[in-house]
């Protein structure tokens, strides 16, 4: 009888590791193989009070209006397609309502006629998270839209690589522009 117990036990503990380290593996996976698309971001800022804090942010193609596949209806899970645009950003190219062939495709959120990102929240240290949030407002501005992040596309899977502002690295362009 303790026999199946330990067994019991055993393979209870396997299963909770098993999962979280499925997460990680997966979102490694994706940083390490996925291809990287770039694109342009729009001001927020709020904070997590259980995780720290972060820079909130949106992007341009979560604004743009979509032609929605016919049997998709707003909170659905869709898959996105991507293209690179004449200035090197990322654009949606096709909503489908099932998994396309290849890599380069992501899935999001049917939000009427556009969509929602599954990522939207660029964890900083509570030592950076003044300038930065600062630097991110003062750049992703409707007159001086200055900002934009990297993401890994994988297989539908989508992983927020850097933020860049003016160009640079977050951290690199708050070293550069740190008060002396």
């Amino acid at each position: 009888m303790k026999y199946w117990r330990l067994i019991l036990f055993v393979l209870v503990a396997f299963a909770q590791l098993a999962v979280p380290a499925s997460l990680i593996w997966k979102r490694e996976h994706t940083l390490r193989l996925g291809s990287v698309w770039k694109f342009r971001t729009a001001p927020v800022d709020p904070v997590d009070v259980f995780r720290g804090r972060y820079v909130a942010l949106q992007f341009e193609v979560e604004t743009q209006q979509i032609a929605p596949p016919a049997n998709a209806s707003s909170g659905d899970t869709v898959f996105i397609t991507l293209k690179v645009n004449a200035e090197g950003f990322a654009e949606i190219d096709q909503v489908l309502s099932s998994k396309p062939v290849g890599d380069d495709f992501m899935a999001a959120e049917l939000s009427g006629t556009t969509i929602s990102l599954p990522f939207d929240k660029y964890w900083v240290t509570e030592h950076d998270a003044p300038a930065a949030e600062t630097a991110y407002s003062n750049l992703s501005r409707r007159d001086k839209q200055n900002a934009f992040a990297t993401v890994r596309v994988f297989r539908g899977d989508a992983a927020l690589e850097q933020l860049y502002l003016d160009n640079q690295p977050l951290g690199d362009y708050l070293r550069a522009n740190a008060p002396k």
